[in-house]
């Protein structure tokens, strides 16, 4: 034995509050200035093409006495065109044209493509045979020539330039969703939903549609930046609205003769079409990561 005071038992640390691991942080949609710019930009662009013809500071088309070919100034930002009307009023008036339209046929082939490759992926043999050799057949063709050539031969307009870009750009979201749906239907969860007597249309719904979502929402962000690039493209052709509505292509069509002599009138009215484009490729690209790192 030993002489003197027992020394007491040492106590474990306390473990901190809850004794639970610290979970890891979820990755967010901004991972970069330039992310968060771009998203900016792309909320900019949708809240244009939705209130930018209720906030346009002028008429825009009417024109207004000195303004005709007049520079940028405080009180015409992007000064005015060749008729006189201010370009700022109609930039923001065609925003809901050229973004709205945009949105509108990404909508549309998205609907499209998905309910194809969907088809083609769940039904297989030569159901998926057929609708891939079909796609197939598209792809031949590039999308802008093919645009071109739907829209000469309907003619110019919104609806003509809506329909002749909704046809070509389905093919892409039916060879994405199609093999979502070919990986997606072997795996064990479906295949037990299959011997419980779950009939196609439950496993559709339930398992392969919810994981094709994400990559199609991926796809659609990059295709709304073609498809203002498209739209804009075609309105600068002829092929788009018609004057004197405003479209941002239109715009430009407008204003390229006048480029030596009033160089905004050629130049500032581009700007909404690229970094517009250039935002949404970046927002797809943002969701593309951030996708990516919380897959399992």
């Amino acid at each position: 034995m030993t002489d003197g005071p027992v020394p007491p038992a040492r106590m474990p640390p306390v473990p901190p509050y809850g004794n639970r691991r610290r979970r890891p942080r979820r990755p967010g949609l901004v991972s970069n200035p330039i992310a968060a710019i771009a998203w900016v930009l792309a909320a900019a662009a949708l809240l244009a093409a939705a209130i930018g013809p209720a906030v346009v500071p002028h008429d825009p088309l009417s024109p207004i006495a000195g303004l005709r070919l007049a520079p940028p100034s405080w009180a015409h930002p992007m000064g005015g065109d060749h008729l006189g009307r201010d370009l700022l009023s109609r930039t923001l008036a065609g925003a809901r044209v050229s973004v709205g339209m945009a949105i509108a046929v990404v909508l549309v082939s998205a609907a499209v493509g998905v309910a194809i490759g969907l088809i083609a992926g769940a039904c297989g043999g030569w159901v998926d045979d057929a609708v891939m050799r079909l796609t197939d057949t598209f792809f031949a063709f590039p999308e802008m020539i093919a645009a071109l050539t739907v829209a000469g031969l309907l003619g110019g307009g919104g609806g003509h330039m809506l329909l002749a870009l909704g046809v070509v750009g389905w093919m892409r979201y039916a060879r994405l969703v199609r093999g979502i749906t070919l990986s997606v239907r072997e795996r064990e969860h479906v295949q037990l939903a299959r011997l419980n007597g779950v009939g196609w249309v439950g496993i559709v719904r339930r398992h392969l549609l919810p994981a094709s979502i994400a990559a199609v929402i991926v796809m659609m962000t990059a295709h709304l930046s073609r498809s203002i690039l498209a739209i804009s493209g075609l309105g600068f052709l002829g092929f788009g609205v018609q004057p004197p509505n405003p479209e941002w292509g239109t715009i430009l069509l407008e204003g390229r003769s006048y480029i030596l002599t009033a160089w905004h009138y050629a130049i500032l009215p581009g700007l909404p079409i690229v970094l517009s484009a250039l935002a949404f490729n970046l927002v797809g690209d943002s969701l593309r990561d951030r996708y990516a790192r919380t897959a399992p």
